[in-house]
């Protein structure tokens, strides 16, 4: 089977300034809709039959675009949802850095296991993003799939299938509407 795991597309930023979002819930800018619709024909040809997305706005509108051009449905999984930041969550990374400086250092020491109040940890996002990619993985093996998603989320399902440790995962980029093709036989997930 082949899967496709899909960035949303770019974020609307109210005051045009970037934060630090998991679990906040904003909407996709005009680019972003664009990107959507890029990723939609990209996949036209790719006999598609479901498609699964977080339950977040700028995921939920990147799926209805995708859905729209390839006319197969969308289905919600929660547990497709971004790393949760806690108390950073809509905070600037400016003002992180200065009225968290200990815990952001400590952060970029200990990605994988750090949590700031209120948050998760990036091992629990990478466990979380193992077990849903496994069920969609089993449930539909004899088709195609879409996963629309978060960075967070994609990348932990990319340090699972490379083998790579969860501590690299800042090592790995992912830009808005990027796409990326696993394929699946059973025993072993491939990024092509």
């Amino acid at each position: 089977m082949n899967i496709y795991l899909v960035r949303h597309g770019e974020l609307y930023w109210e005051d045009n300034i970037k934060k630090c979002i998991g679990i906040t819930d904003i909407n996709l800018n005009e680019k972003g809709i664009k990107q959507a619709e890029s990723v939609g024909r990209f996949l036209k040809d790719k006999n598609i039959s479901k498609i699964y997305t977080s339950n977040l706005k700028r995921c939920k509108k990147s799926a209805e675009i995708v859905s729209t051009i390839l006319n197969v449905p969308y289905y919600i999984e929660n547990e497709l949802v971004e790393i949760n930041m806690g108390m950073w969550e809509n905070k600037s990374f400016e003002y992180i850095k200065e009225k968290y400086a200990k815990e952001y250092k400590n952060r970029g020491k200990n990605i994988s296991t750090f949590r700031i109040k209120h948050g998760e940890t990036f091992q629990e996002c990478y466990e979380r993003s193992k077990c849903i990619l496994k069920k969609l993985s089993k449930a539909n093996y004899n088709d195609n799939i879409v996963i629309i998603c978060h960075s967070g989320i994609i990348k932990s399902m990319m340090c699972f299938i490379a083998n790579i440790p969860i501590d690299e995962i800042t090592n790995i980029r992912l830009d808005y509407g990027h796409v990326i093709h696993i394929n699946y036989n059973e025993k072993e997930y491939k990024i092509m």
